[in-house]
């Protein structure tokens, strides 16, 4: 419990109140996502401690203060790598890289301070998880009521917004040639001979997008993975098909463009193949 409860606190401070502005502006303001970071921690750290604690220096100050040193050692040394690598011609596999590089790292750190502050059996952890994920033999272990909230959340801020993020880096802005919108066809009757025939001519035009709104993109990709997910803990796997189908068809005509078709579908791809495997993890933990 302890843990998924860390875990789930540097997602909500990493991927809900770090802004934007405060993802493009690192430096700036690195203090400020320190101290939402360190209040998250505390915040988690009392409510164990009062659940099952008994030192309250011991399980709630000292973590906090080592969690919060950590997690600022590791966000400014991404901030130095990504700022010497901004200019590599393969700068979104670098900070995709530093993105993943970046989080297994935290997730070690509050590994190594629930070992050494708060007395976590690390042993006993990975037993627990080898035996839930059915990759050893022997009787699956009970969650809890508890553990499996903490777990569905976990799965839920990775389904949705981390996956989002990751996808993001790994495809990089789109470029003006490929973030073009949606193609519209144009019917105009032209006179082509002095007898005044005319005939029906077809012309194709794009309406270019000065700034694109990529809310609405974020909201489907989001229910995207969700609905996948959903349907991977029903079993009914063949539907996902007919998901892929639907949000193809919704971009059918920009397929002709081989960037964008590209473009498209490496995020998608992505996007469902991640879905997969948060659904059959979900399914594997919760309902054996």
């Amino acid at each position: 419990m302890i843990v998924l409860c860390l875990i789930l606190a540097h997602l909500v401070a990493d991927f809900y109140l770090q802004t934007e502005k405060m993802v493009k502006e690192k430096r700036r303001y690195f203090k400020l996502h320190l101290s939402h970071h360190a209040v998250i921690m505390f915040l988690s750290l009392c409510i164990l401690f009062f659940i099952q604690g008994q030192n309250f220096l011991n399980e709630v100050v000292m973590p906090t203060v080592l969690l919060v040193i950590f997690h600022g050692i590791i966000d400014f040394s991404k901030i130095v790598l990504q700022e010497n690598g901004a200019r590599w011609s393969q700068r979104n596999a670098w900070n995709l890289g530093l993105f993943i590089g970046d989080q297994v790292l935290h997730v070690i750190t509050i590994l190594a301070v629930c070992y050494f502050a708060l007395q976590v059996d690390l042993n006993e952890l990975l037993q627990q998880l080898l035996l839930t994920l059915k990759l050893v033999e022997g009787v699956q272990p009970e969650l809890g009521l508890a553990n499996s909230l903490l777990f569905i959340l976990i799965m839920f801020i990775l389904c949705t917004t981390v996956t989002g993020h990751l996808i993001r880096i790994m495809l990089g802005s789109l470029t003006k040639h490929i973030s073009l919108f949606e193609g519209k066809y144009t019917l105009r009757d032209l006179a082509v001979s002095p007898n005044s025939e005319k005939n029906m001519s077809e012309e194709y035009t794009y309406m270019v997008m000065k700034h694109q709104d990529l809310s609405r993109g974020k909201v489907i990709g989001y229910l995207e993975r969700l609905l996948v997910v959903a349907l991977i803990l029903m079993g009914s796997f063949h539907a996902v098909g007919f998901i892929v189908a639907a949000k193809s068809l919704t971009r059918f005509k920009q397929m002709d463009d081989r960037d964008w078709a590209e473009y498209f579908l490496l995020g998608t791809l992505t996007s469902f193949l991640l879905a997969i495997i948060y659904g059959v993890i979900l399914k594997v933990v919760l309902f054996g």
